[in-house]
């Protein structure tokens, strides 16, 4: 874990195309120029379970050059992948308070996306997830990521992403979390929803 301050953008794509030609285009185009940027941290691309489309979550260090590189990767997708991806992508950023990579190596290959709303203040809700959150979360077999701060755009809001090595382990995750919050309603007075989720098929850290 790091007290650094980290920015997450999350963006969600419609489309019909490949899962496949989506992440060799990425690879190939668009993942070398996020790793170029000062700031790099993370980039992660999941198709949505169900169909659909896609997700990504990037994380950079600096809030400047994330919202820059946001307008980077919207020109770049809109260019390059027109044919697999359709519509503008909802974004979503927030700023990470909590970030926690696995002790142990492994493969990053699912992807979830939850939401907590109903907040108070982060000094009344950040040491609760220091103190209890944090270490169920690196307990958890499976276990790879985590990237969790308070939307940008709804201050009552907080984003959390995690990565795991596949759907059971991050959904059993999952379950023992919003459990361990719904213990705490004084702090997490509504449960955390899981608005995405799916299999990693792009994935790049600093």
């Amino acid at each position: 874990m790091s007290d650094a301050l980290w920015y997450l953008t999350i963006r969600r794509f419609s489309g019909t195309g490949a899962p496949e030609d989506i992440a060799q285009r990425v690879r190939d185009g668009l993942l070398p120029i996020l790793r170029a940027e000062p700031g790099f941290r993370a980039y992660y691309v999941a198709r949505i379970d169900g169909g659909g489309g896609i997700f990504s979550a990037t994380i950079f260090d600096d809030q400047a050059a994330a919202r820059r590189i946001n307008d980077t990767v919207l020109h770049w997708a809109e260019a390059n992948m027109a044919d697999l991806l359709t519509g503008a992508p909802v974004v979503i950023r927030a700023g990470v308070s909590v970030h926690l990579d696995a002790t142990k190596p492994g493969s990053d290959s699912y992807m979830l996306l939850r939401v907590t709303e109903g907040l108070g203040p982060s000094a009344g809700v950040l040491p609760t997830v220091q103190e209890k959150i944090v270490p169920l979360t690196l307990e958890q077999p499976g276990f790879r990521h985590l990237y969790t701060g308070r939307d940008e755009a709804q201050a009552d809001r907080s984003v959390a992403v995690s990565v795991f090595s596949n759907r059971s382990t991050a959904t059993a995750a999952h379950a023992q979390v919003a459990a361990l919050m719904a213990q705490h309603r004084d702090i997490w007075p509504q449960s955390p929803k899981v608005v995405l989720a799916g299999e990693v098929i792009v994935s790049a850290l600093a």
